[in-house]
């Protein structure tokens, strides 16, 4: 008897935080919600959020405001969904750049990707490309090794252009697996990467499908491999490299949704279920296979534990491939 008295204030105590938790969920959102993204317009990441952010606000019944933060790997825009309020009004669709290879590639984070972030959502999957500028003397992965191999013998490297820490990685992990020499010159972003690409002011880079499909279609730049286990049905002719002997080139990026760490577990269980109807939604299959890409679908949970795997993946590939810590 003295137990189920001394166990009343806490069941009660439990029972009001869960029905405060539960009216909060009910009422949210009342206003305006805010998506921060760490790439500039025209990118993968800008592409997918404000196709959310539309879809997000039919079912959610509030305008989704699509905030570009670009810059410095991520770090710009994880600043600012870390220091926001934990209500679920700023949200963060972050990739493995924030939340995946940053951990390993600074000494120094002024965030912590699993510690100050709440997992709400994964979005999508995104394969890598390795192109070239479309008068390249070469028309395939061989060739362009070779090719490679020759200008740096000649003291003449190509240039590499990155818009991402995904495009780093990958064009570090063709440097080893080839034994090559490359000129790194980084971007913003692809989309500016497509454009010195296009104008021929760099040789080669790797950009997600979304970025290089259009250029690449309109003969623009030319797409010798894809960085994962099976083509891409939006180019389907371009093999993977794999199938051109490369098979440590694999390299396949994610897109995800995070809120600041103690955000409402209610909250974040109903973004999760919101946009998980998206994405298996004729209009968000749709979407996503236009991108390039593969739907990522999946609990907070799950997110989360997806999330540290990718840390100690990224950390092993990034001290594989001998890139130095800023």
């Amino acid at each position: 008897m003295t137990v189920v008295r001394l166990l009343r204030p806490l069941m009660a105590a439990f029972t009001l935080l869960f029905s405060a938790s539960l009216a909060l969920a009910q009422s949210y959102p009342d206003r305006p919600i805010k998506l921060v993204l760490p790439f500039p317009a025209g990118s993968a990441t800008d592409g997918v959020s404000r196709f959310l952010a539309d879809e997000l606000r039919k079912s959610l019944g509030q305008t989704l405001v699509v905030e570009n933060r670009a810059g410095a790997d991520g770090i710009i825009a994880a600043q600012a969904v870390k220091a926001a309020p934990p209500d679920g009004y700023t949200l963060m669709v972050s990739t493995n750049s924030a939340h995946g290879t940053n951990p390993a590639l600074y000494n120094t984070l002024p965030y912590d990707p699993e510690k100050d972030f709440e997992p709400v959502a994964g979005i999508m999957k995104i394969p890598q490309m390795l192109v070239v500028r479309k008068d390249f003397p070469a028309s395939d992965v061989a060739g362009f090794i070779k090719l490679s191999k020759e200008r740096s013998a000649a003291s003449k490297p190509l240039s590499f252009g990155t818009g991402n820490t995904s495009s780093r990685v990958a064009g570090e992990l063709l440097k080893a697996a080839g034994g090559l020499e490359l000129t790194i010159a980084p971007y913003r972003g692809m989309p500016q990467v497509m454009t010195d690409l296009v104008g021929g002011q760099i040789d080669v880079s790797f950009s997600d499908p979304f970025a290089a499909a259009g250029f690449i279609n309109g003969g623009q730049i030319k797409a010798l491999g894809v960085s994962d286990a099976t083509r891409v049905p939006l180019l389907p002719n371009i093999p993977t490299m794999t199938e051109a002997g490369y098979p440590s080139v694999a390299l396949v990026s994610f897109v995800a949704l995070f809120a600041p760490a103690k955000t409402d577990p209610a909250i974040v269980n109903r973004l999760n279920a919101e946009v998980n109807k998206i994405l298996a939604s004729p209009q968000g299959k749709d979407y996503i296979q236009k991108m390039g890409a593969s739907a990522m679908v999946t609990s907070p949970a799950q997110l989360r534990s997806f999330v540290s795997s990718e840390i100690a993946r990224y950390g092993q590939l990034i001290s594989a491939a001998g890139i130095p810590k800023k």
